[in-house]
């Protein structure tokens, strides 16, 4: 079974240094309210969600759940959800509804130039995308970030490296929404080409090297992120030697589960709410893909299996639909 989420220190990424690691991790921070709302049934819920753009460029997302949600709020495999967290905060606060809150956590990035250009996951950028109207899509078309945030790490003077927030961020590039979400439903949709580009100032000390070679069932891989908490219980988090996540970065280490064409492949790493954009690198320390969505029933699995099989897109897929290869070929010249 894998493990994970270990600090750099006590979990290393093979032939990338803790340093080089850190210096190229970027912590993205969306700005997303959630205006959550009782239903009378789960049907209703559904026909009811939305999202919003709100003046400031940030998202709010109108949410409901049912009066069965209600009591289940202190099952922790239930209240481990993305908006179902923190529904449960508001529940145990005896909210009354309608209620405002901001969502929990972020995302992750990774400088891939020494210039600044930053991979992350179109899920995060969807706010900017609806901002400037990007959704038929754009690449090598600058917009500089309304809502969104970013952060790098910096050497501090004692040595040690603290995260500092970025001047500014702009988006590069975005795949089109048809190509990037796939819809399932009404109101749901699986995520698909799940890329995006920024570029970011000041740039991070460090990049990381991508490589569009395929990957095999059984390969060993390691991913790095920000995971916001663990779906494991606090005594199995001692026996492993490592606390519970807090946004702070995380490396874990897995398998290759499956391989789908030369876009997607599943593996078991470890993970939370917070790893979406993390990098994804084989045993030579490239960066072959990067994290997009869990599959299955995720809080569940996690807590019974301690891990979840987790689609990433691959470093292939994001340098073909954002056009990669182009724009980093003329910030050479």
């Amino acid at each position: 079974m894998p493990e994970g989420m270990f600090d750099p220190s006590q979990l290393a990424v093979p032939r990338v240094s803790e340093d080089r690691l850190i210096a190229s991790m970027v912590r993205i921070m969306p700005k997303t309210i959630l205006q959550i709302d009782i239903a009378n049934s789960r049907e209703e819920a559904a026909a009811l969600a939305r999202n919003e753009s709100l003046p400031d460029g940030s998202e709010c997302w109108h949410r409901y759940f049912t009066p069965d949600d209600v009591k289940k709020v202190d099952d922790p495999v239930f209240a481990m959800g993305m908006v179902r967290h923190e529904f449960a905060k508001l529940v145990r606060r005896n909210a009354e509804w309608p209620a405002r809150i901001e969502l929990d956590g972020g995302g992750t990035g990774f400088a891939i130039t020494s210039n600044g250009y930053v991979l992350t996951n179109y899920h995060l950028v969807t706010a900017e995308i609806a901002n400037y109207q990007r959704e038929s899509g754009l690449n090598a078309v600058e917009t500089l970030c309304k809502s969104l945030k970013a952060q790098i790490a910096r050497r501090a003077a004692t040595g040690e490296w603290e995260w500092q927030e970025a001047r500014a961020l702009w988006l590069v590039s975005n795949p089109p929404e048809a190509r990037a979400l796939c819809k399932t439903g009404e109101n749901t949709a699986e995520l698909r080409e799940d890329t995006a580009l920024l570029r970011i100032e000041p740039p991070p000390e460090a990049c990381l090297d991508l490589s569009d070679r395929g990957m095999q069932p059984g390969e060993a891989v390691w991913m790095a992120g920000f995971p916001i908490r663990s779906a494991r219980a606090k005594q199995k988090l001692n026996e492993l030697g490592y606390t519970d996540a807090n946004c702070s970065l995380r490396v874990s280490a897995g398998e290759v589960r499956a391989v789908d064409g030369t876009d997607y492949f599943t593996t078991d790493v470890d993970g939370s709410m917070g790893n979406s954009g993390s990098p994804v690198f084989d045993s030579t320390g490239q960066v072959v893909g990067m994290f997009s969505r869990a599959i299955g029933d995720a809080p569940r699995n996690a807590f019974e299996y301690g891990y979840t099989e987790r689609v990433h897109v691959t470093t292939r897929l994001a340098t073909a639909g954002l056009d990669l290869s182009g724009i980093l070929s003329r910030q050479d010249q």
